[in-house]
């Protein structure tokens, strides 16, 4: 593994408390470079749907393996005559037309299929062709959607359900795919285990997982102790691939977390904290090679920090690139936006909803990161770049979303 920022030696505790924030720009690569892609596995079609493919799949088999008919109509041969004689063949000679049926095989030395609505018919079992027609018009031919050795789909590729629809049609039933990470999350704090405030956050966070594919669950909240910490964390890493723990994490008193992930052995710390705001305290540490990634309690910083380090991790331990947000469309502000806080050399996500469909505009949803009501009214979220701290109106942004974050499609409410 790279080298880890620091190591959980007790004499260079104190400097593992500072947080040296990683920008997003290089967190990607960062991801990439510790983690490596689970184990491969072989799944059904079925089962194996939006999971990443782990080997190319080439066609066995041409696709359609005969050439067919697009139409319910006659198949013609080569004719210098407008007059067909109709025959019951699979062969046809010269000014001969058989009927054929869509989906059907087409005879041997067809060269069109003309629709049966633009033939006259004669009472000598013949047939008028009114105008002439291209070669192979109506006519869909072998091997024209899928050769015989041609790639179906790629390693890497996520498997569609138009991927899955092919792969069934060519006969292929099972495929090789990188196995779901499986994903434990823990919420800490004493507010939930002295029954003081519902803990709420997991569901979103397990939604959050799921939506890239990981396998999910979630234990019982865990108190503010380093010893309960390092019991539950201890657990998670034994028996999952990733340990996500949601509060705990902060830069004041209750930074349970980290210290209790640290006293373990085999521990690294790989992140402390983002160059994002909200979301700043997110950070990644190691356990036995394991990921652990804490995410900090308010939720606003719960959601950023599942979207640029969570979900891109588990993308990545199944063979995919790890990026997980992706946009939606250029939207026009409806309104003057400024910022007047302190984080202006981070990135700064604010949530966005739409005020007009007709004129694709937008307005900034704002509240404190620990009020969910910026994230339930939005419809995306835009990021502020570095050093960027007033928007005008009519300005175009690009909005984006996060896989299990929103609905399909973007509708005011």
């Amino acid at each position: 593994m790279e080298e880890a920022l620091l190591s959980g030696s007790p004499t260079v505790f104190a400097r593992q408390k500072l947080f040296k924030y990683t920008r997003l720009e290089r967190l990607e690569d960062l991801v990439a470079g510790l983690f490596a892609p689970l184990g491969v596995e072989s799944a059904s079609v079925a089962e194996a749907l939006y999971r990443v493919i782990a080997e190319d799949v080439v066609s066995p088999k041409d696709l359609p393996e005969f050439s067919v008919s697009h139409v319910d109509g006659f198949a013609v041969s080569e004719c210098d005559s407008k007059v067909f004689k109709v025959v019951s063949s699979e062969v046809l000679n010269w000014c001969e037309a058989a009927l054929v049926e869509t989906g059907h095989p087409v005879p041997e030395g067809a060269v069109a299929v003309v629709p049966v609505e633009s033939v006259r018919f004669l009472e000598s079992n013949e047939i008028v062709v009114p105008r002439s027609y291209e070669r192979f018009h109506e006519i869909i031919r072998k091997g024209s959607d899928l050769s015989r050795g041609e790639a179906v789909c790629r390693k890497g590729w996520i498997l569609t359900p138009p991927l899955a629809r092919a792969l069934l049609e060519l006969g292929i039933e099972e495929v090789k795919v990188y196995r779901r990470p499986r994903v434990l999350v823990v919420p800490i704090g004493s507010e939930f285990t002295e029954g003081v405030k519902r803990e709420s956050s997991s569901v979103l966070v397990k939604a959050m997982c799921q939506a890239v594919g990981a396998s999910v669950e979630v234990s019982k909240p865990v108190e503010d102790s380093v010893e309960a910490v390092k019991v539950a964390a201890e657990r998670g890493v034994d028996m999952y691939d990733v340990v996500v723990t949601i509060g705990g994490a902060s830069l004041g008193s209750k930074d349970f977390t980290l210290t209790a992930l640290l006293e373990l052995p085999d521990s690294a710390l790989i992140v402390r904290g983002l160059a994002i705001q909200p979301g700043r305290v997110t950070s990644l540490v190691t356990v036995k090679n394991k990921p652990v990634v804490l995410l900090p309690g308010l939720v606003q910083s719960t959601v950023v920090g599942a979207i640029f380090l969570l979900q891109p991790l588990i993308k990545r331990l199944q063979g995919d690139r790890p990026r997980a947000h992706y946009p939606i469309g250029l939207y026009r502000l409806a309104s003057d936006y400024s910022y007047s806080g302190r984080f202006t050399s981070f990135k700064r996500l604010r949530f966005v909803k739409l005020v007009s469909e007709e004129l694709l505009e937008v307005e900034v949803v704002e509240t404190p990161s620990p009020v969910q009501k910026a994230i339930v009214a939005s419809h995306g979220f835009i990021m502020l770049e570095s050093g960027v701290s007033s928007l005008s109106r009519g300005s175009y942004v690009t909005v984006y979303r996060a896989p299990g974050l929103y609905a399909e499609g973007l509708l005011t409410s």
